[in-house]
């Protein structure tokens, strides 16, 4: 697997993984997700910072087919032992630097739906602009964007203002709803966005 852009955040999250440090990783799938797999019919999925599975079983349990990708080994490690059950063929979890989500043949593009919990709202500029563009060529045209950001302060690096997202994604999505509250789990402001890809 490749890391160009991603050592050092690499390395920080294997480390939190082995001290178990992973409050983002509660095991349960976030009520919004719930919501949207309600309304959609089954399709196929992409899990973008998959960590240990929890929201790809949920997608398999509900009828969809699902990729995870994520470049923590612990975390692929974990999701593929919790998906053992479940046919092979339905699901694959790949380790890999989402920055370079254009290289990655093993991706089952186009999917139905993209979900990112907290992983794209870490890169900034011209980075957080390929991540856009890249997360938009995964998706079919009405393809629906689940994206979750933490909200950029000048206490927190990581993150996006509501405005960044819309003018980060805007290009190739419509902007369905937008839900901003504080994160329970880091006590800070965040965004929950729903968006459907452009034609």
């Amino acid at each position: 697997m490749t890391t160009p852009l991603g050592d050092d955040r690499r390395s920080v999250f294997i480390q939190n993984y082995q001290s178990q440090r992973t409050p983002w990783d509660t095991g349960i799938t976030p009520p919004e997700i719930v919501q949207i797999l309600q309304e959609l019919p089954p399709g196929r999925a992409l899990d973008i910072g998959c960590g240990t599975g929890t929201n790809v079983r949920y997608l398999l349990e509900h009828g969809w087919e699902a990729d995870g990708i994520d470049f923590v080994p612990q975390a692929v490690e974990t999701a593929r032992l919790k998906l053992v059950a479940f046919p092979p063929e339905t699901y694959r979890i790949l380790e890999y630097d989402v920055t370079l989500l254009e290289q990655c043949d093993q991706l089952r593009a186009p999917y139905q739906l993209v979900i990112d919990i907290g992983c794209g709202h870490s890169f900034k500029q011209a980075q957080a602009a390929k991540y856009a563009r890249d997360v938009a060529d995964q998706l079919a045209p009405g393809g629906t964007l689940m994206l979750y950001a933490h909200v950029h302060t000048p206490e927190r690096n990581s993150g996006w203002q509501p405005e960044e997202v819309r003018d980060l994604f805007e290009p190739y999505f419509s902007l369905i709803w937008q839900q901003v509250n504080t994160d329970s789990t880091v006590g800070t402001l965040a965004g929950w966005y729903r968006m459907t890809r452009k034609p």
